[in-house]
């Protein structure tokens, strides 16, 4: 049953996000030019987004690559929801209960559309709930767990550095719990160690030779100062654990303290990081305090379940129905919002993917040579993920500017030999633009001609991009 749901939930979800979304959002091109660049970090994130959209786009041949951002994003979920399921059946022993926090889920908006815009925080609810089960079946089960546990930890770290936040906690719990002391008699717990640390070394390299750009990012995000919308950024994300207690106490449920060790390691590995993380973001504003909470969303019901005597309860298979019946409406409301444009839902941006085959093809006429390279305004930047070539950006790194979408591997030479297509922002003259300070790290590379190009917004307006062709060394004169 658990598996048949999931497959209808990644085909269903895939669908309507592949056919209706207007566009990807911005963090699919950051998370393109990361994967494009191979390297074991970015300027916001370690390694994992970047390799998850590196296969992406190995795969684009086959799978375009907006529909592999939605595919890539509900596997993943979908794959969290499973350790939810796992992890339910390992502490309580009852399928019931197990299903009942699976089919939870789907009252949180951090499993369907909240959780598209970001290239992050999907793999966190991929991977957080493992974390925890491997952690549990590592100190009661066998100890061969603490391998899967390393690795887990260890990319949902290489994912989002937030993953961090659970392992004080964990190492605190094993010095307390008596069953978990005696892992460390054997060798096991620090062979895992260390292969955790292999995991996260590329990284902790990339940051040293990039001056810790990921740092100065979340640095530059937060400021001190009280926020108010940290308290409401909780209610957003945990609102489904409410309403499922309410059903469950209306029913016969009543709260008790952990009653099995393994239970009680649950709550106490996960509840301190939620109240640092909600103490710390309301003394602070700039940030985003409900990207940070959401994927703590997925391991809500379990914790809830551990702290809960459902014995007087006489099914709980109603209330997963229930819950069921709300995936379904969530996916079709989400449907018809999109497909009925419900205030510009559905057409937001959506002329970016017709402008970028269609200035594609203009550089094709112009050169008869693929694409290779686009650079300009920031808007450019959404040439790589829409132009078909996906052509490559021409900012290179920098250590000072650290910019987020950039080419790592930009050589002169490169773009001398195949060209680059330069494109001003919205509203850009050409008489105004001769794009100097795209140019200044690209020495000997000259526009020889310009063009203004005119497209129609989803509002319907006019806009006007001036275009600036830097032809490839092969060519001596381009087609007019």
């Amino acid at each position: 049953m658990v598996a048949g749901y999931l497959l209808i939930y990644i085909i269903a979800w895939t669908t309507a996000t592949s056919l209706f979304d207007p566009a990807v959002p911005y963090d699919a091109i950051e998370a393109l030019s990361w994967g494009s660049n191979a390297e074991f970090g970015s300027p916001k994130n370690p390694y994992m987004v970047g390799a998850v959209m590196a296969v992406g786009k190995i795969l684009a041949p086959i799978i375009p690559l907006n529909v592999y951002w939605y595919l890539s994003h509900f596997v993943g979920v979908s794959m969290g929801m499973l350790g939810v399921w796992l992890l339910s059946r390992r502490l309580f022993g009852d399928n019931e209960i197990a299903l009942l926090a699976f089919m939870s889920l789907n009252l949180s908006s951090a499993v369907n559309f909240d959780t598209i815009p970001y290239n992050d925080n999907y793999l966190l609810i991929t991977l957080w709930p493992y974390i925890f089960l491997f952690f549990v079946k590592a100190i009661f089960d066998r100890p061969g767990y603490w391998f899967a546990l390393a690795i887990a930890a260890g990319l949902a770290a290489m994912s989002k550095y937030s993953s961090f936040v659970f392992l004080p906690f964990m190492f605190l719990y094993t010095l307390w719990s008596p069953v978990a002391r005696r892992a460390y008699r054997a060798p096991w717990i620090y062979l895992a160690i260390l292969l955790y640390l292999l995991i996260l070394a590329p990284n902790a390299l990339w940051l040293s030779q990039h001056d810790y750009a990921a740092f100065h990012w979340v640095h530059s995000e937060i400021d001190r100062g009280l926020n108010r919308d940290a308290v409401m950024a909780m209610l957003a994300v945990f609102y489904p654990a409410l309403v499922l207690l309410a059903l469950l106490l209306t029913r016969g449920g009543a709260f008790r303290w952990p009653n099995t060790q393994e239970r009680l390691a649950v709550p106490l590995v996960f509840l301190p990081p939620v109240v640092l993380i909600v103490v710390y973001f309301t003394l602070h504003s700039g940030a985003r305090p409900t990207e940070w909470l959401q994927p703590f969303a997925m391991l809500t019901p379990v914790v809830l379940f551990s702290c809960l005597d459902l014995d007087k309860v006489k099914t709980l298979r109603h209330v997963s129905i229930f819950f069921a019946g709300i995936a379904f409406v969530f996916c079709v409301v989400y449907t018809l919002i999109l497909q009925q444009d419900i205030r510009g839902a559905g057409t937001k941006f959506k002329y970016i993917k017709n402008l970028g085959a269609e200035v594609n093809a203009i550089w094709r006429a112009k050169y008869h040579t693929p694409l290779k390279y686009v650079g300009g305004s920031h808007f450019s930047q959404w040439m790589t993920f829409y132009a078909p070539d996906h052509p490559r950006t021409t900012t290179p790194w920098s250590n000072e500017q650290k910019p987020n979408v950039y080419n790592a591997q930009l050589s002169v030479d490169d773009v001398l030999a195949h060209g680059a297509l330069f494109v001003s922002d919205p509203g850009g003259a050409c008489d105004q633009n001769n794009f100097e300070g795209a140019m200044a790290n690209l020495p000997g590379v000259v526009i020889v001609d310009k063009q203004t190009f005119s497209f129609r917004d989803e509002k319907g307006e006019l806009v006007t991009l001036c275009l600036g062709f830097a032809a490839p060394r092969a060519v001596s004169s381009p087609t007019q």
